[in-house]
């Protein structure tokens, strides 16, 4: 039996060192087409460290674990991608989020992934490092990390701000230009191109308030996404305008 009437359980990978904060651009994918969907949840949090027995109780898979993991009648669902078909399908009554074109969200998310978030990931790597938790889990996750970065250390990765400030204003610049002309993504109507695109914002947002406020809200157009979206984004931290 589920909390508070809920529907969904939904499992959020926490920072120890900052405690209920939505930050992760995978989770917020799901956070936030639950939140568009009008779907109640209960939110379940699991760190670095605890990830690595909760989730495969589970999902009762040998895989590396990852979240979002979302827990509806009783059935796992894993991967943001796929609980957004999910929801889609078992949830045919609430807004859509795809707006039967699943094909165009889906190359926006693709472009916001290739344009957008590589520049925030770099930004905000060393502040995920350094609030994973205590010494050990910190060192857990640079070793990690560090494994996958061709002989690079996460400065190294992390490279210069001032470079992936200007990469990521190049990525949000035709955004920009389309946002001034439609409300959100793909028209009238927000669907899963505006989740992703909220869950890269959200991920600076988060982690490094001062960049996204100076370099994303400093833009009209996309200081105008942001509030409008604000029911989207509810529960996530916002810098103050």
């Amino acid at each position: 039996m589920l909390a508070n009437n809920h529907s969904v359980v939904f499992y959020d990978l926490e920072l120890l060192k900052k405690p209920g904060l939505a930050w992760s651009p995978n989770t917020c994918k799901t956070r936030f087409a639950l939140n568009l969907k009008k779907i109640p949840y209960e939110t379940k949090w699991v760190n670095f460290d605890d990830i690595k027995t909760v989730i495969p109780a589970i999902t009762k898979s040998d895989k590396r674990p990852l979240v979002p993991v979302i827990v509806h009648d009783d059935e796992p669902v894993v991967d943001s991608w796929h609980i957004a078909q999910y929801l889609e399908e078992k949830f045919p009554n609430n807004p859509s989020l795809f707006h039967g074109n699943v094909a165009t969200h889906r190359f926006f998310q693709n472009y916001s992934e290739k344009h957008i978030i590589p520049a925030v990931f770099r930004l905000v790597l060393l502040d995920i490092h350094q609030s994973t938790g205590d010494q050990a889990l910190q060192d857990w996750f640079r070793q990690d990390r560090e494994s996958w970065m061709r002989g690079k250390t996460l400065e190294q990765f992390a490279g210069d701000a001032s470079d992936n400030i200007a990469k990521l204003k190049s990525g949000i610049a035709i955004v920009s230009a389309h946002l001034k002309e439609f409300p959100f993504v793909t028209g009238e109507q927000p669907g899963w191109a505006d989740v992703a695109l909220l869950s890269h914002l959200a991920f600076l947002a988060a982690l490094k308030p001062e960049i996204f406020k100076d370099h994303v809200l400093c833009d009209e157009n996309m200081r105008a996404y942001w509030n409008r979206t604000e029911y989207i984004r509810s529960g996530v931290a916002s810098p103050n305008l």
